[in-house]
């Protein structure tokens, strides 16, 4: 092997190396959508996680499906994904301040990462509430890089702000699922009886 084609081996892959290290390993961000409900009503709407399947982009985006596991609604709540009836991941309900936040982390079988998802309630009125969704999660070195090659890190906060929309629409009359079904009887009654 000519030492000229070592070279040309050698630069990209101490650019690439050079690159996992420069680029940041957090990756953070806040969105935020105005609803025309009470802050408990999204509160509740967000910490049972029955009815967070029903607004959230992911099961229908992803071609998942979901089952939750222990007290919905509770710490330690968790919602299941299957993909093909096979599970690879949860997500977890880990911290509640009533009618205030509801936090969450996921865990999957994908690159090695902590994701960690805090909704805040913060209202603006009786019937009208500022939501947030504070966005924070580590990578790992190399995966730093190559998730932000690949659009995966964009691509999960556009399906955050998918999710916000979906809480919206959940929340709201008409009252419709992610994919704009009909609430059902119970989830609906509660939204609108809070709200």
């Amino acid at each position: 092997m000519s030492l000229t084609l070592i070279v040309w081996l050698l630069i990209p892959a101490a650019v690439l190396g050079l690159l996992v290290w420069l680029v940041p390993t957090k990756v953070s961000y806040t969105e935020t959508i105005v609803i025309e409900a009470a802050a408990h009503t999204l509160y509740d709407n967000t910490r049972f996680q029955s009815r967070l399947m029903d607004w959230s982009a992911w099961p229908s985006e992803t071609g998942s499906t979901c089952c939750c596991e222990n007290t919905d609604g509770a710490i330690g709540a968790r919602t299941v994904f299957l993909s093909k009836g096979k599970r690879f991941g949860y997500q977890e309900v880990t911290r509640l301040i009533d009618g205030q936040s509801v936090e969450l982390t996921l865990v999957s079988k994908g690159p090695p990462q902590q994701p960690h998802i805090r909704f805040d309630f913060v209202p603006l009125s009786e019937s009208r509430t500022e939501v947030r969704l504070i966005f924070n999660n580590t990578l790992r070195r190399p995966f730093n890089i190559i998730l932000r090659l690949a659009g995966i890190v964009k691509w999960t906060r556009s399906m955050h702000v998918k999710d916000l929309q979906g809480l919206k629409r959940y929340s709201e009359p008409p009252f419709l699922t992610y994919v704009g079904k009909p609430v059902d009887a119970t989830a609906g009654t509660a939204a609108a009886a809070s709200g």
